[in-house]
């Protein structure tokens, strides 16, 4: 296995087309190595990316945009996504409560394991999409549709994420995050996400509630029929009580840590909690 650390974009490409699917970027691998450190057993390369610039916070007119190797702490502590309409994005950072992953833990990392996490809950709440580059270009994906199944996602041969932009959302918007686990350094059992934005007469305009690391699937799911409950509302206690029960359209999965039965019951109570959140921000402007 050859390892390497470049301080080019174009020359980690080369080495991407070079490797084909024996290459694995890295940046943190704190999932890869104690999770799925197998992975390695294959590898033809190593490609450090931590040196190629993708370290970064910033707020452009068409909203946020974070570096693939932005840490969670960062992201936890950071001025942009601490506080306002992005706080979702702190919120869910925190939520990883061992310091020393969050230290090490790359936002691009953690979306391309598509597996039982918690940023891409969040992101897909928020309509995100992932940067892509490689030697052919790059391109962007919804959140929506960058996972394609448990721990698949959507790069193909010589890609790598470059960055996650998330839009910049209407005012009177807010969103919440929870989730259940059973310890602080065990992988979630639920987490969900809820964004919705308020009109001027202070109706639901737009909503998006989404569960993850609970689905048949193996990826964030939004409930469709929640949503649907939502909008054209006013998010009071009834109706948020009803979108919870309405969330029992994300089918949840049965194994050995809980049933899906459970995971069910969390994630009526994850779309509650996350709803009172979420309007209590939107209808303060998103600036808390």
């Amino acid at each position: 296995m050859e390892y390497y650390s470049p301080t080019e974009l174009d020359h980690a490409y080369t080495l991407l087309d070079k490797y084909g699917d024996g290459a694995v970027p890295i940046a943190g691998s704190t999932f890869f190595m104690s999770h799925r450190e197998e992975l390695f057993d294959a590898a033809d390369a190593v490609i450090d990316i931590k040196k190629l610039g993708l370290n970064y916070i910033r707020l452009n007119d068409d909203g946020l945009h974070i570096g693939a190797t932005t840490t969670f702490n960062e992201i936890f502590d950071h001025k942009l996504t601490r506080d306002g309409r992005y706080a979702i994005l702190s919120d869910t950072a925190g939520e990883l409560n061992t310091n020393e992953v969050r230290n090490m833990a790359t936002i691009g990392g953690v979306i391309c394991v598509a597996g039982e996490v918690d940023m891409p809950t969040s992101l897909l709440a928020c309509d995100a999409n992932i940067i892509i580059g490689s030697s052919r270009g790059t391109r962007a994906i919804s959140m929506s549709e960058f996972h394609v199944g448990y721990l698949n996602n959507a790069l193909e041969e010589g890609e790598m994420v470059l960055e996650v932009h998330v839009p910049q959302p209407p005012a009177n918007t807010g969103a919440g995050f929870a989730k259940f686990q059973r310890t602080a350094a065990d992988l979630p059992l639920v987490n969900v996400a809820t964004h919705v934005s308020l009109d001027g007469a202070g109706a639901c305009s737009e909503a998006r509630v989404v569960a993850g690391a609970a689905t048949l699937s193996g990826v964030p799911e939004r409930s469709a029929a929640a949503e649907a409950v939502l909008l054209g509302g006013i998010i009071d206690d009834a109706l948020i009580e009803s979108a919870a029960a309405a969330s029992n359209d994300i089918e949840c999965v049965n194994d050995f840590r809980v049933s899906a039965e459970v995971r069910q019951l969390w994630v009526r109570c994850g779309v509650e909690d996350t709803l009172r959140q979420a309007a209590a921000r939107a209808r303060q402007g998103g600036e808390v």
